[in-house]
């Protein structure tokens, strides 16, 4: 009988790890794709992490692109972008890079049109698939690009730390999934060397106490 009771508890036990475990998996979030500075809307930085899609999804043209889902905090609606020159920010290997941005409502699917889309705009290269796979990055390079001349107001954009989805296609052209983008601190110029030159003078110090 007690050895029973004792089987009963392992088995509990074992259900409810394996539970949680199962739990956690879910609860995984989809990658970093994007990383965005943001402190000064007249200069954003949108830079690609490196990491691959979450997902394998060959179905969008570079003509339809990205959609950052809830990018603003406000609509955006009259946000129509024009073709840029200076980008290398290009998504799922498609050979082209972006070259325009407006305010899109795929996230919404109503009036309200808070998310921002990257795709390229005009020929050649438009009808270029985007192959976003699990085995090579998303996205490679930077875009910097000026927010503040398309008429979005610095409060509309998130905040450090903030995160989000990122959708392949738009809301006239709807793909999946594939990661996240992400508001990212950069540190102040001259904070790398600093930190390299204390651990250097630290290192050297410890040599010296201990020789």
């Amino acid at each position: 009988m007690r050895i029973s009771l004792i089987a009963r508890v392992l088995a509990v036990g074992i259900a409810f790890v394996l539970g949680a475990s199962v739990e956690k998996s879910f609860a995984i979030p989809a990658p970093i794709l994007l990383t965005i500075d943001d402190s000064n809307p007249s200069a954003v930085i949108v830079t690609a992490s490196g990491f691959a899609s979450g997902v394998n999804d060959s179905t969008r043209p570079a003509g339809s692109g990205v959609d950052l889902f809830n990018f603003f905090s406000a609509n955006q609606s009259s946000l129509f972008g024009q073709p840029l020159s200076g980008s290398n920010l290009t998504g799922g290997n498609s050979g082209v890079s972006y070259n325009d941005f407006l305010g899109d409502n795929f996230s919404t699917g109503g009036d309200t049109f808070v998310d921002l889309r990257f795709y390229v705009n005009g020929s050649p290269g438009a009808g270029n698939t985007q192959a976003f796979s699990t085995s090579q990055p998303a996205f490679t390079g930077t875009w910097i690009f000026d927010l503040s001349s398309a008429g979005v107001n610095a409060s509309s954009l998130p905040a450090v730390g903030t995160r989000g989805e990122i959708f392949s296609g738009f809301s006239g052209d709807q793909g999946t999934l594939i990661g996240q983008w992400e508001i990212a601190s950069v540190p102040e110029p001259g904070t790398g060397s600093l930190f390299i030159l204390g651990s250097i003078i630290a290192f050297a110090i410890k040599r010296y106490r201990t020789s």
